[in-house]
Parts: structure tokens; C-alpha cells; sequence
């Protein structure tokens, strides 16, 4: 890992007001490790004996890559977070389920910035 990701895990924790700029930052981060097709890409069915060895590889590279965006996820929330999401399965489970903590928080706090600057009247003079 580059310094400069371990700057972005260092500097963006999650703590909930600032989850749009977290969740564009994790984004990118896990793009350019290559492992953010996990959070749209469905778990592959478990192994089993007769699993062909091209689909073991397959599933092998998408456990590998969802253990590391959970890695970098859960890296850069805070430690509440973390403890509410450590026994989640998949990368995908925790940021749906961050999704549905704070994106609406974030959506709501937008709609009332652009109201109350649409109430704003210059005063003459």
C-alpha cells in the first residue's frame, strides 16, 4: 500500500456527518486497489468437491478482494461503527448498511442547507 492510501485511511474516518465525502474516498481507494467490483458483484456459491479449478480461482480472488475492502472499510470508521459492523459478512453488507445509517442524514441535511439559502433575501442597501 502506497503512503498515499495509508493517508487516506489515516484522515477520513467515518464518524457520520462527513459520510459523502468517506464514502466517494473509500470509493476511490478501493478502485485503485481493485477491489471495489465486490461491492456490486454478488458472493460467488461456496466451494465445493467439485468446484472446476477456473471458478475456485474466481471465488479465491473475490474472497480475497472482499476481505480486503472490509479490511479498508472498516479501517476508516470510527470504533462505534466497527463494533457495529464487525460480524458482517461481506464488504458490501457493511456499507449497505452504512448507507442506510447515514445517507439519508446526509440527504435531509442538504435539502435544509438549500432551503434556508433559498429563505435567504439580500437587505437593501
Amino acid at each position: 500500500m502506497t503512503p498515499s492510501l495509508i493517508n487516506i485511511l489515516k484522515d477520513n474516518t467515518l464518524t457520520g456527518d462527513n459520510y459523502v465525502t468517506w464514502k466517494r474516498k473509500i470509493g476511490l481507494l478501493l478502485q485503485s486497489e481493485k477491489h471495489k467490483f465486490v461491492l456490486t458483484t454478488p458472493k460467488p456459491p461456496a466451494l465445493n468437491n467439485e468446484s472446476s479449478i477456473m471458478y475456485r480461482d474466481e471465488y479465491e480472488q473475490w474472497k480475497t478482494s472482499d476481505d480486503m475492502a472490509k479490511c479498508y472499510i472498516m479501517a476508516t470508521i470510527s470504533d462505534v461503527l466497527q463494533q457495529q459492523h464487525e460480524g458482517m459478512e461481506s464488504a458490501a453488507d457493511i456499507m449497505m448498511s452504512l448507507e442506510e445509517m447515514f445517507a439519508m442524514k446526509s440527504r435531509t441535511t442538504k435539502r435544509e442547507a438549500v432551503t434556508a439559502f433559498m429563505n435567504l433575501r439580500m437587505k437593501p442597501g
